[in-house]
């Protein structure tokens, strides 16, 4: 069985302003998506009709073979975890507090977490090395920890498919690195994963389906050795491009040429 199907999917949000239309892809467990596009075009917009946040126009969202729309939001949250681009917080809980928020579609009205729950987010915070901040207010991190905390968060969720928008914009390098490596141990695991990116590079670095969308709502998918050419590139982005392959990491990657 799929872990995300996507019918016909169109959104507009009126008759003046269509953002995507005809959108159409499977995931499979442990499969990586890579949606790719300039800002604009509608990449979060599709994200958020994926999670419910937004009702599409036309077709219709199948996770884990149940249409989106009849599925309990409590049941929805323990099989998909998303993480927003705009992500910020106002929020003067501690860092463990708000992570183990993430555990709410396992515990029952007013249940507190598990010694368990708490091991769980301790040992994320370890892996990322943030286990100094655990007791801080998650107001007082930077913006680049408080997207890692947003995304340990929703791996509390212990989610089949994780959903990021734009999880490497706010990190330095060494993050972005962690979060790749992460998104690749993820996938081993079979937890689907999509995300968004401006770069070309990080689905060039990833074993991952992409999917370009253009700016007149179009998106095409398929494997990334066929789809990402300079042409297509190109066309997507509207700036020349080099694709140029690197013997030592056997691997392409992608640069604007000045």
């Amino acid at each position: 069985m799929k872990v995300l199907e996507v019918n016909n999917l169109s959104f507009a949000y009126s008759k003046a302003h269509p953002v995507f239309h005809n959108v159409n892809f499977s995931l499979e467990a442990g499969e990586i998506f890579t949606i790719l596009g300039p800002n604009g075009v509608g990449k979060s917009t599709l994200l958020h009709c994926l999670v419910g946040l937004l009702a599409p126009n036309e077709g219709n969202v199948i996770v884990d073979g149940k249409e989106l729309g009849t599925v309990k939001h409590k049941t929805l949250a323990q099989q998909v975890a998303y993480v927003p681009q705009d992500y910020h917080t106002n929020s003067n809980l501690t860092v463990l507090d708000y992570l183990l928020t993430g555990r709410a579609p396992y515990l029952s009205f007013l249940q507190t977490p598990h010694q368990k729950d708490v091991q769980l987010a301790e040992n994320y915070l370890q892996h990322f090395h943030l286990s100094p901040f655990r007791d801080h207010p998650l107001i007082s991190l930077s913006g680049g920890q408080q997207q890692l905390i947003a995304i340990i968060r929703a791996l509390l969720q212990e989610p089949g498919l994780l959903i990021l928008d734009e999880p490497m914009a706010a990190l330095d390098l060494s993050r972005q690195y962690e979060i790749l490596k992460l998104i690749q141990d993820l996938s081993q695991q079979k937890i689907t994963i999509i995300l968004t990116t401006h770069f070309p590079d990080h689905a060039l670095m990833l074993p991952t389906t992409i999917g370009l969308l253009d700016s007149n709502g179009s998106m095409i998918t398929g494997p990334c050795e066929e789809l990402m050419t300079t042409e297509k590139l190109e066309k997507i982005y509207h700036v020349p491009l080099t694709l140029t392959y690197l013997p030592q990491l056997q691997r392409y990657t992608c640069q604007i040429k000045i």
